[in-house]
């Protein structure tokens, strides 16, 4: 054996089962993160300059256009964070959100996105580099995320893991180790995501985040007018955004007996099917069926199907209420799952097909994901994973917690501003009603988008 050969060997024989046992650590912390609900704990220590560097300016390119504003331009600053024990000096930190951030940008406790990596490179918590934080401000039981990211996953979507985080701040000469509390952890969605999750290859796949359209548009034939799609990976596949640009064309132009025949080849139905079932039993109005935004568009390759996949669910279970109270959404009507003007939706419940895929997969879901009993019980496991956390941090916040899963005597969480239902009370109602409706003995509540 010459002495390259020798040295591959060794080489593979000391380091490949290096490699394998820190994959496998890494597996196993965030498999306790996200499957074990183990509670990371987290200290951050912010310069004063920082602070300030990270307070955010309106995003003025979609003002003027005609097109939605839901963007801030947040910057990322240098913070000191500790994660379970271990240091990132100058790691990155910046806030996300829109609603979110929003109704708390007053408060300390504000939606945030960790960028271990940005300042200083190859900073990493157990292979992962950033991790999405939010400040769940419209749910006091910190539940609703994981809740509802795992309907969706029942209804054969991939979506990102969640658990929980509590969270301590100091800010030079403003707060001193001030406890913010429980966040809810959410699995970023980047390049190593896209390869584990959804077996696209980046070299290849175009992954978009539209948030400036209000419905998806045909652009005509030049692909760089597809880049206000927010093309977040495949900016330059153009193969790829070729057959995204005949999707488009096809939900817009086609007749009607062309559109029926073809729509399957172009978009994956029944994910769509899913989707849209867990939405409306979700009532996640703050979606792509009622807003241009939280969502994303996947496609792995030229000759792939287009996926939509759910993002920041903040606002399921019946808490955007935009186009109608609390009740109203707890009874939003099955057959049109949809507020907004959606071609693509309203040309798919023209078809013959279609219409039963969804009810197919929202049957399904009635029966085995979306029960009292089944939500019941993943309830009771986020309650003991949480539970020790917030004891410590006082009554109040228990009360709070509790308040947001069992409400008043209405049903209404009384422990945050907006008028919701807590978490039992509009599962049983949402139950209730889906029930009746599948059987053909209500008709649900019509809720229309105010333009």
């Amino acid at each position: 054996m010459n002495s390259n050969a020798l040295f591959a060997s060794l080489f593979f024989s000391i380091i490949a089962p290096v490699l394998s046992i820190v994959a496998e650590d890494n597996e196993a912390f965030w498999n306790s993160v996200y499957k074990d609900n183990h509670v990371l704990q987290i200290e951050m220590k912010i310069s004063r300059d920082s602070w300030e560097q990270m307070q955010p300016q309106r995003d003025k390119s979609a003002r003027g256009n005609g097109r939605a504003d839901f963007n801030n331009e947040f910057n990322y600053a240098k913070a000191n964070l500790t994660i379970d024990g271990q240091p990132f000096p100058d790691a990155g930190l910046r806030f996300k959100g829109n609603s979110s951030y929003r109704s708390s940008r007053r408060g300390l406790k504000r939606p945030l996105k960790i960028d271990t990596n940005r300042f200083i490179k190859g900073q990493k918590l157990h292979g992962r580099t950033k991790l999405n934080l939010s400040n769940a401000f419209l749910d006091s039981a910190f539940m609703k995320e994981k809740l509802a990211y795992g309907l969706y996953r029942e209804a054969g979507l991939p979506t990102p893991q969640t658990g929980w985080a509590n969270v301590v701040l100091s800010i030079e000469g403003i707060a001193e180790k001030k406890p913010l509390g429980i966040y809810v952890v959410i699995e970023q969605m980047d390049e190593r995501y896209l390869k584990e999750n959804l077996q696209g290859d980046p070299q290849q796949s175009l992954l978009t985040k539209p948030e400036s359209l209000d419905d998806w548009e045909y652009l005509g034939n030049e692909p760089d007018a597809y880049q206000q799609y927010n093309i977040k990976f495949g900016k330059t596949n153009t193969q790829t955004i070729q057959r995204f640009m005949e999707t488009m064309k096809l939900i817009h132009t086609a007749s009607d007996q062309e559109f029926a025949e073809k729509i399957q080849d172009y978009v994956d139905l029944e994910s769509l099917a899913g989707y849209l079932a867990a939405t409306s039993l979700l009532a996640n109005i703050d979606s792509y069926i009622g807003m241009p935004h939280n969502y994303y568009l996947l496609l792995n390759d030229p000759k792939d199907k287009l996926q939509l996949l759910p993002w920041d669910v903040n606002e399921a279970f019946g808490t955007f209420t935009l186009f109608g109270q609390a009740e109203q959404l707890a009874n939003w009507e099955i057959n049109r799952p949809w507020i907004a003007r959606r071609k693509l939706l309203e040309r798919l419940f023209e078809t013959e097909t279609f219409p039963k895929l969804y009810r197919n997969a929202l049957t399904q879901l009635m029966e085995e994901a979306f029960t009292e009993k089944r939500i019941s019980g993943q309830i009771d496991e986020f309650k003991n994973a949480l539970t020790p956390v917030i004891q410590k941090l006082g009554d109040e916040a228990l009360e709070s917690f509790e308040m947001g899963i069992e409400g008043d005597d209405r049903g209404r969480n009384l422990s945050v501003e907006r008028k919701t239902l807590a978490i039992k009370p509009f599962v049983r109602q949402r139950i209730k009603s889906v029930k009746a409706q599948l059987k053909g003995t209500e008709e649900g509540v019509s809720l229309s988008r105010r333009r």
